[in-house]
């Protein structure tokens, strides 16, 4: 099979598109057909040689922690789906390949209502919404949530989630298209976090936030607490480069600032958080969003367009 593999971490060009045997497929193990990959920030991140908590991959390595696709062959002892399902699934060796091995707990079925490029969105960007609005910041219907960065992937999904749960919805893009698209999905008030004056704007408008979610902590953070009512979560998503903040600030608004690591999530959870996205997409609440398609050998042309601002929803790889 065909797969993107790195040698060295790096620049996106260190990914090589590289012929490698197919993978063997243990009792309790699912092989996949990929229709699409998913690219995600963390992949960026790993393939530069970022080490996340305590994890690095070893080399060399295939990225990638989204795929979905078509169910080729299932081992001796699954039972939980069956040759030519549609499904998606977080792979044990990286969604960058024409096929991957997935422990049978990590596959769930894809709704028939959504494409395979839809359904790469599910296992970690409509995962992760959940999961920062519902498990971390313990989201109710009487809350104001911001959503810092919500025209992307996680962002977007984020908003439909919270507004199918009642929440009073805010959002910010840096573009004219990313307001259109965020007022498409229905968030109540949208603001350009590109205009100087937009914190003094949401101030002006709301008395506090209950709930950030923020997807560039490193240039966000500080001006999140400004905003935030007492007893407020800032739930951290995305960052990057180290930042100050004020400790005052936060002891005297009682201010809970939280990061998100998926893989933290109990298995019980896990299942429960990907039942409720399933049920939110079969009502309508959710339709996750794709931005760009690349082919499988352009990755490094999909990392490229992941590490720039003002992705409208997924980029994902073709194989």
């Amino acid at each position: 099979m065909k797969a993107i593999r790195i040698h060295e971490f790096g620049a996106p060009e260190v990914m090589q598109l590289e012929e490698i045997p197919d993978p063997l497929v243990g009792a309790e193990q699912v092989l996949i057909r990929v229709k699409a990959a998913g690219v995600n920030p963390l992949d960026t991140y790993l393939r530069a040689g970022v080490k996340i908590g305590d994890y690095s991959p070893t080399l060399p390595w295939i990225p990638g922690n989204d795929a979905a696709g078509i169910v080729e062959q299932v081992g001796t002892s699954v039972t939980k789906v069956k040759v030519s399902d549609r499904v998606y699934s977080q792979p044990i060796a990286g969604s960058y390949a024409e096929l991957v091995i997935s422990h049978e707990s990590q596959v769930y079925p894809l709704h028939p209502s959504l494409s395979f490029t839809q359904g790469t969105c599910i296992n970690i960007a409509c995962r992760t919404a959940y999961y920062s609005l519902f498990t971390l910041a313990k989201a109710t219907a009487r809350d104001v949530v911001l959503v810092h960065g919500a025209s992307g992937s996680v962002g977007g999904a984020a908003v439909q989630l919270a507004l199918e749960a009642g929440l009073t919805v805010i959002g910010t893009a840096g573009s004219v298209e990313g307001m259109e698209l965020i007022k498409r999905l229905g968030a109540q008030q949208v603001f350009n976090h590109r205009d100087p004056d937009y914190l003094k704007q949401i101030q002006d408008t709301f008395k506090g936030i209950d709930i950030v979610l923020e997807m560039a902590a490193s240039s966000n953070l500080t001006k999140d607490i400004s905003l935030m009512n007492p007893a407020g979560r800032i739930i951290v998503i995305g960052g990057g480069k180290s930042v100050e903040v004020d400790p005052v600030a936060i002891i005297g608004l009682g201010i809970s600032i939280i990061g998100v690591r998926l893989s933290l999530l109990e298995s019980q959870e896990n299942e429960a958080i990907h039942a409720s996205l399933y049920r939110s997409v079969e009502n309508g609440a959710l339709r996750p969003i794709v931005d760009r398609e690349f082919p499988l050998a352009e990755a490094a042309k999909a990392h490229h367009a992941v590490e720039k601002s003002g992705s409208l929803g997924k980029i994902c790889l073709i194989p």
